[in-house]
């Protein structure tokens, strides 16, 4: 097994002392649930009398455990505190850096220091924007120099700013401030670069001190007469908010908004709760605040639901295992993934009543190389780095050959996809290897499933690995019958009577080829009767099994590692966006014992792939590794509240999809965002008029971003419900 080498991201950002490695190793052998699950059950100590009762619940977000998506309120105010991780989810995605360096200390204090041009984005509730009359900005700086402050692009101020520390305050004209998002530029004239600790909009002038929002040795959040903390949140289905509130006299009051709907409560003493039940499904503002005393500290606090927690089983592990990658397969082709798909494919069907689908599953890259670098190795492109041309997958990194002949399985690899082999970093652990583009033997995938199946016949009595890559819904797409003649039976006298050749895809892609919309309605037919062909060569895979007499003993691994535009947005082909149509692939599951057959709402990745592999054959997963087995998710571990998928475009841009909504955002730093369910060809972005739900997606997705290059799910959760072991890493 290959050791990484230590990423370099956190010396960037000034961060000292992680080691996730060495942390990690300490954790010994527990499993990903254990660190991806606070939903142990909850039964809370005795109420008070005038508590509501309770029965077993269990926690799916832990307010405690996701402090650094927390925003301090203070005065009326919010306040982003630049020293703290927290400070990531106000960073606007700037490429190709951040202007921040992070996680620095300045005469005892936690601060960020700013680059000349230093942005950031605070969201305002509508209250907050309506009495917004002035901003402050904490900061030390080492000379005497001008400090320009823009708010939502209009100069407010231009200050002179003295050597070391001072509370500089802004004033902002009325209605400069707006409810949502509200974007601070600090221009700085030249000399060494100046450091922050906090920025306030709005609300009452504050003391010089930070905020402190939580407190260490008491695990609680500390919320503040006139102040508290605010999260966007998913209101889970049957939710409340529950927790206990310690000090004499102390409340805590929740106030929820979402779009056209609020609900209220106050918690206190031991056992409170706060039904959410009514919002259930919704994305919201939730606003904690303190009242009754000094400071109210909350402990146990998370968005709960009835029930018991559900808990991993393994009754056994699969003796073989098949990876099907089926190449360009967009997932709205497959019925269980998109029921108006107008592909037949009863293979899928069938097999979706007893494997599990999980429904919402990201690429991590939008064309081969990337996407596969990134299923071999469970490491983000940002890490692999195969998003340039003539980038190969590191040695550093351990492939999925290796990792399951490592495991004690006779691995074999049959392929169509010219990328997928040793000359670019994918042919490394097998004991048998072959590429049909560059070995021979026929590229429809009944050639490369014959060969695939040859291959392991005299192995079916041992443990084998097998890998297949079809490249049938991959340019060049050619039509199959009997399916073509089902989706396009109307006479057609153009250019593409059966076949698009790859040329002509590429063609049509750089506008050298003109094609009308016969043409089109021709090609996706096409398409579609390979989606439907790949589905009967599924069937006979299965049958193969069974005739073998290994069915049972085989876990079956279905997806694909991109899919293809076909006009939504007038582009065809891959590589060039991050839309549904590219990014979101199929992922099916199958081995009983260890996958219940269900969908899976909750979004997952193709980095998981690997690490659910190695799980299912009881194998510890590499620290390289940054994806997580889904053995919890496909039992129950971590439902109920929303996971993101996350894309990349070569890492200029990026895309992710949570709770029915996906924000896109590219070099501008002004994310797009579409409610994906019921805008699936991302047509309308309303970004500006869902502010509630743009935050909670900015919040994820940014503060993902800065921490990427160290993110490993098995040890920090998923960035939109972290582990206990997120924040505590990155605040020591």
């Amino acid at each position: 097994m290959r050791t990484p080498t230590i990423s370099s991201f956190f010396l960037v950002l000034g961060l000292s002392g992680l080691a996730c490695g060495n942390e990690a190793h300490k954790e010994g052998v527990a499993r990903a649930e254990q660190a991806s699950e606070r939903v142990a059950d909850t039964k809370s100590a005795p109420p008070k009398p005038n508590a509501s009762p309770r029965g077993p619940e269990r926690a799916l977000f832990s307010l405690y455990d996701n402090r650094l998506l927390a925003h301090a309120q203070r005065g009326g105010g919010v306040v982003a505190v630049a020293g703290t991780p927290g400070f990531a989810k106000y960073l606007r995605f700037a490429k190709p850096k951040i202007s921040w360096k992070l996680h620095e200390n300045l005469d005892g204090h936690k601060v960020a220091v700013a680059d000349m041009y230093a942005m950031l984005e605070v969201p305002l509730s509508d209250e907050q924007a309506k009495q917004a009359q002035a901003a402050y900005v904490r900061l030390s700086s080492p000379v005497a120099r001008r400090l320009t402050v823009n708010v939502n692009g209009k100069l407010v101020s231009t200050v002179e700013v003295a050597a070391g520390w001072q509370t500089v305050q802004v004033p902002l004209a009325p209605g400069l401030a707006r409810t949502g998002e509200n974007t601070v530029q600090l221009v700085f004239s030249k000399g060494p670069n100046a450091a922050v600790e906090w920025i306030q909009v709005g609300g009452a002038t504050p003391t010089n001190e930070a905020p402190v929002v939580h407190d260490a040795s008491k695990k609680a959040l500390l919320l503040p007469k006139a102040g508290g903390l605010a999260y966007y949140i998913q209101v889970p289905a049957s939710g409340r908010l529950v927790g206990d509130v310690q000090g004499e006299g102390c409340e805590v009051s929740v106030r929820v908004t979402s779009q056209g709907a609020t609900a209220q409560g106050i918690l206190k003493g031991v056992g409170g709760a706060v039904e959410l039940s009514s919002m259930g499904g919704q994305i919201a503002r939730m606003e904690l605040s303190g009242a009754g005393c000094d400071v109210a500290y909350l402990t146990n606090a998370s968005l709960a639901v009835p029930g018991p927690a559900p808990q991993v089983k393994r009754p056994n592990k699969p003796r073989h295992v098949i990876l099907w990658i089926m190449d360009s397969l967009r997932a709205d082709r497959v019925k269980p993934f998109f029921s108006e798909a107008r592909p037949v494919v009863p293979n899928f069907e069938r097999l979706a009543k007893t494997a599990a689908i999980f429904r919402n599953t990201y690429v991590q890259g939008n064309e081969s190389r990337a996407s596969h670098a990134s299923i071999w190795s469970a490491v983000y492109p940002a890490n692999h780095q195969m998003i340039r041309d003539g980038n190969t997958l590191g040695a550093k990194w351990t492939t999925l050959g290796e990792a399951m002949k490592g495991a004690g399985l006779y691995t074999s690899g049959v392929s169509a996809n010219g990328y997928i082999i040793k000359r670019w970093g994918f042919g490394d652990g097998w004991d048998a290897y072959r590429n049909h583009i560059h070995d021979g033997g026929g590229v429809r995938g009944e050639d490369v499933m014959k060969l695939a199946l040859e291959s392991i016949q005299a192995k079916k009595d041992q443990p084998f690995f097998l890998y297949m890559g079809t490249i049938d819904t991959h340019v060049s797409w050619r039509a199959k019958e009997p399916w073509f003649r089902q989706y396009d039976p109307a006479p057609y006298n153009g250019r593409f009577v059966k076949e698009a050749s790859g040329k002509d895809v590429e063609a049509m892609a750089t506008g050298k080829l003109k094609v009308t919309d016969r043409d089109k309605t021709r090609i996706i037919a096409i398409y579609d009767s390979n989606v439907s062909y790949q589905d009967d060569l599924l069937g006979k895979l299965l049958e193969q099994l069974k005739g073998w007499g290994v069915a049972d003993d085989t876990m079956v691994v279905v997806t694909a590692d991109h899919g293809d535009e076909q006009w939504e947005d007038g582009r065809v082909g891959h590589g060039a966006s991050l839309r549904e149509s590219l990014v979101r692939v199929p992922l099916v599951m199958y081995y009983p014992p260890l996958f219940p057959g269900g969908i899976i709402e909750e979004g997952v990745d193709t980095i998981d792939i690997l690490p659910t592999l190695l799980d299912a054959l009881g194998q510890p997963i590499p620290q390289d590794v940054q994806g997580e087995s889904l053995i919890p998710l496909a039992q129950g571990v971590g439902r109920g509240y929303p996971r993101p998928s996350i894309a990349s475009q070569y890492e200029f841009a990026h895309g992710m999809r949570l709770a029915g909504w996906k924000v896109r955002v590219a070099g501008s730093g002004v994310p797009a965002l579409y409610e994906i369910d019921k805008d699936p060809y991302e047509k309308n972005d309303r970004a500006t008029e869902r502010p509630i739900e743009r935050r909670m997606l900015t919040d994820v997705l940014s503060t993902f971003l800065v921490y990427q290059r160290d993110w490993r799910k098995s040890r920090w959760g998923v960035p939109s419900n972290a582990t206990p072991l997120f924040a505590a890493d990155l605040e020591k």
